[in-house]
C-alpha cells in the first residue's frame, strides 16, 4: 500500500553493500549512514559516511567523501565528490569537487578541479582544464584557458584564452578579456568593454564609452 511505501522510504542502514540496484542491500529508497559500497550501481535516498563504486546516485541528499566513476547527488551535497569520470549536485552544495566533469545546478560553495567546470551560481574557487562555465553571478577565482560568466563574476579571473563575463568586478588576465561593465582591472592582448570604472592594460584596449574608446597600450575610464 501507498503508507507502507512511505514508511520504508524512511528505512536505514549503517551499511549499504549491492553488485547493481536494485540488486542491493538495504534496498534502492532507504538511506545509508555509514559506508555505501555500490559495486557497478548504488541507489540510495540519502547516504552520510563514505560512499565507493563505479556509479553512486543519491536520490536526495548527500554528506561525506564519495569515491566513484560517476558520483551523482539529486539533492544537496556537503562534502567531497572525486568521481574520475563527472561529478553531478542537483542541489546546493558545500564541497569538492575533483574529476574530469564537474556540474553543479545549484548554488555552489567550494572548489571544482576538472577538464569542465559548471555552475549555476559558483562561491569559491574553480580550476579548469578547458572551461569554467557560470550561469549566475559568481564571486571567487576561476583559472582556465576559458572563463565564461553568464552573469556578474566578482573577483579573480585568469584565463590563458578568453576571460567573459556580463559584469566583471575584479582583477582579470588573459589573452582577450571581453565584458559589458567592468569595475577593476583588465590586462591582456585584447581588453573590450562598453562601460568601465577602471584600468586596462594591453596592445588593444577597447572602452566603448570613453572619449577614445580604443587605445594602445593601456587605457582607462573613471
Amino acid at each position: 500500500t501507498a503508507d507502507r511505501a512511505d514508511e520504508r522510504t524512511w528505512d536505514w542502514s549503517p551499511v549499504g553493500i549491492g553488485l547493481a540496484a536494485p540488486l542491493q542491500l538495504p534496498y534502492t529508497y532507504s538511506d545509508v549512514y555509514g559506508l555505501r559500497i555500490g559495486g557497478f550501481f548504488g541507489c540510495n535516498r540519502n547516504v552520510y559516511g563514505l560512499d565507493l563504486g563505479v556509479a553512486e546516485l543519491c536520490a536526495a541528499d548527500f554528506a561525506g567523501l564519495q569515491v566513484s566513476a560517476l558520483s551523482w547527488t539529486e539533492g544537496d551535497a556537503y562534502g567531497v565528490q572525486l568521481g574520475a569520470l563527472a561529478n553531478v549536485i542537483t542541489g546546493q552544495s558545500k564541497a569538492l569537487q575533483l574529476g574530469m566533469v564537474n556540474l553543479d545546478w545549484g548554488d555552489a560553495i567550494g572548489a571544482q578541479l576538472g577538464l569542465v567546470n559548471y555552475d549555476s551560481t559558483c562561491k569559491g574557487v574553480q580550476f579548469g582544464g578547458l572551461v569554467n562555465w557560470n550561469e549566475l553571478a559568481s564571486y571567487g577565482l576561476e583559472l582556465s584557458p576559458v572563463n565564461a560568466n553568464q552573469d556578474d563574476y566578482c573577483g579573480c579571473a585568469l584565463g590563458a584564452l578568453v576571460n567573459y563575463a556580463n559584469k566583471f568586478r575584479g582583477f582579470g588576465l588573459g589573452l582577450v578579456n571581453v565584458a559589458y561593465d567592468v569595475d577593476g582591472c583588465q590586462i591582456g592582448l585584447v581588453n573590450a568593454c562598453d562601460h568601465m570604472h577602471g584600468v586596462q592594460i594591453g596592445l588593444i584596449n577597447m572602452i566603448c564609452e570613453s572619449k577614445l574608446p580604443i587605445m594602445v597600450l593601456a587605457n582607462m575610464w573613471f
